[in-house]
C-alpha cells in the first residue's frame, strides 16, 4: 500500500504525518508527504518521501511582510485581505495541483482539513482517503461544542452538535479555487462547500484523531465513525543535547523549562522581566526554549537560553513546564510526567489549555495580556504539589500504554482491504 499524506501549516500540522509516514514503512508499506517546502528536510530526515506543495504557511508566517501582517506589528485587516488575494490564495490553487501529482499512483490520501482539494482527488482517483485533523474539530459531537466556537463552554447537547455546522462553511471562501482544480485538473463537475465534508463516492469518509482517548473517555458520540488512536510520538532516533545544556541541567536543581514553540508574545520583554521575577522570587532556575517567542537572555543567573531542542529530551527533566498549548507539545508534556503551566494564544490552544486543567493535569491557564508575576510565583510553587506531581505521573503512564501510531496503522489498513 502506497499512503499519500497532504497537510499545509506549522509544525504541529506536519509532525503527526511525518510520525504516522515513518510508521507505516516500518510495516512495510510505502508513505509520500506532499507539504510546504519548510518541512522538506525534517520529512527527508525521518526517511519519508517529500513533494513539494506551493503553500507554506510556516515561511510566509516567518517572512518580514507575514510576521507584520499576522503577528501583530502594524496590523491591518485591509493589508491581510489584500496579501490573502494576491499571494495566499494563488499559492493554494497551486498546491492543489501539487497534492494532486503526489496522489498519483497512491492507493490512500490521509490529509488535513487545510489541503484544499485532497477529498477531490479521491473522488477523482476512486481511492480510499482519511481525514486526520491534530485536533478534534470535524467530526460533530454532543458532549463539546467546535473549539473554534468555544474552547471551554458547554452549551447543552443540541446546541454543541449544532456548532459543527461551521466546518460546512470552512471551503467557503475558496470555492472559487476548487472549483477551478475540479475543472481544469480534474474535469470534474462544480460542487458546494461542504459537500464532501463526510462523504465522497457514496462512502463515509473515516476520521483519525491522533489524540488520548483517555481524555476524552466521556465522549460517546463519535461512535464508529472517528478513531481516537492514541498520541502520534516521532522516533528522536540518537538525537541528545549539547554539552552546554547537559553541564546546565546536571549542576543544580530541576529547571522550569519555558517554551511557546512558533508563538511570538506581543510583549517578550515585559514577559522575561516578570519571568525572572518568579524564578527569583521562588529560587528556581529555567531553561527557555526562544522559538519565536522574541526573548532574550543573555548573561541571565540560572537562565539557559536555547533557540530549539527536542522536548523529548528536557521535558522530563524539568521541575515544570510552561507552555502554550499546542497539540504537539501538549502531548510531549503529558508524556514527561512533569506539572504543567498552559499560556494559550490561539487556534486550539485555548482548548487543551481548559481541558487539561479541568481535569487536574494542569496547575493552571493563564493569558499573556493579564498575566503578573505573583501568576507564575503561584504556578511554580504549585508544580511542587503532591496532587499535581502524583497526576502528571499518573497521565504520563496511561499515555505511554496507549500505543496510537499501532492502532492509526491497523485502522488504515483496515479501512484500505474494505475499500
Amino acid at each position: 500500500m502506497r499512503v499519500v499524506f497532504l497537510t499545509l501549516g506549522s509544525r504541529g500540522d506536519v509532525q503527526p504525518y511525518v510520525a504516522l509516514a515513518k510508521e507505516l514503512i516500518k510495516t512495510g508499506h510505502e508513505s509520500i508527504i506532499c507539504t510546504g517546502a519548510t518541512f522538506k528536510n525534517f520529512v527527508q530526515e525521518n526517511g519519508v518521501e517529500f513533494y513539494k506543495a506551493e503553500s507554506d504557511l510556516m515561511a510566509i508566517l516567518e517572512s518580514d511582510e507575514g510576521r507584520e501582517i499576522f503577528n501583530g506589528g502594524r496590523y491591518n485587516i485591509f493589508k491581510m485581505l489584500k496579501y490573502a488575494k494576491e499571494v495566499i490564495n494563488p499559492a493554494y490553487r497551486k498546491s492543489m495541483d501539487d497534492f494532486f501529482a503526489a496522489s498519483k499512483g497512491c492507493n490512500l490520501i490521509i490529509y488535513h482539513p487545510k489541503a484544499l482539494g485532497a477529498v477531490d482527488i479521491a473522488e477523482y482517483l476512486n481511492i480510499p482517503c482519511i481525514c486526520m485533523p491534530p485536533v478534534p474539530i470535524i467530526y460533530p459531537v454532543t458532549e463539546f461544542p467546535n473549539l473554534a466556537i468555544s474552547p471551554s463552554k458547554n452549551f447543552g447537547p443540541f446546541i454543541n452538535k449544532l456548532t459543527y455546522k461551521v466546518n460546512s462553511f470552512g471551503e467557503a471562501s475558496y470555492m472559487k479555487y476548487i472549483n477551478d482544480f475540479r475543472s481544469k485538473s480534474l474535469h470534474l463537475k462544480n460542487r458546494k462547500a461542504g459537500e464532501l465534508l463526510f462523504q465522497v463516492n457514496g462512502k463515509d469518509i473515516p476520521v483519525v484523531y491522533p489524540i488520548s482517548p483517555f481524555l476524552f473517555k466521556e465522549v460517546k458520540s463519535w461512535k464508529d465513525r472517528v478513531l481516537i488512536s492514541g498520541f502520534f510520538f516521532l522516533d528522536i532516533g540518537e538525537s541528545r543535547i549539547d554539552e552546554n545544556l547537559y553541564e546546565f541541567l546536571e549542576n543544580g536543581k530541576k529547571p522550569i523549562v519555558v517554551s511557546f514553540s512558533s508563538m511570538p508574545l506581543k510583549k517578550p520583554m515585559v514577559f522575561k522581566e516578570k519571568l525572572i521575577r518568579a524564578l527569583k522570587e521562588t529560587n528556581n532556575r529555567a531553561i527557555v526554549l526562544i522559538g519565536s517567542s522574541g526573548m532574550r537572555f543573555e548573561n541571565q543567573e540560572n537562565i539557559f537560553e536555547v533557540e530549539k531542542v527536542p522536548h523529548r529530551l528536557i521535558f522530563s527533566k524539568a521541575k515544570g513546564i510552561i507552555h502554550h498549548g499546542g497539540i504537539g507539545t501538549t502531548a510531549e508534556a503529558l508524556l514527561s510526567g512533569v506539572p504543567q503551566l498552559i499560556i494559550p494564544f490561539t487556534v486550539d490552544q485555548p482548548f487543551w489549555a481548559h481541558r487539561l486543567f479541568s481535569k487536574g493535569y494542569s496547575v493552571g491557564t493563564l493569558k499573556e495580556k493579564n498575566l503578573e508575576s505573583f501568576d507564575l510565583i503561584k504556578a511554580f510553587k504549585d508544580m511542587e504539589n503532591k496532587e499535581y506531581i502524583r497526576n502528571a505521573k499518573e497521565i504520563k503512564n496511561i499515555i505511554e500504554s496507549e500505543k496510537g501510531l499501532e492502532n492509526a496503522v491497523k485502522y488504515i489498513e483496515k479501512v484500505y482491504k474494505s475499500f
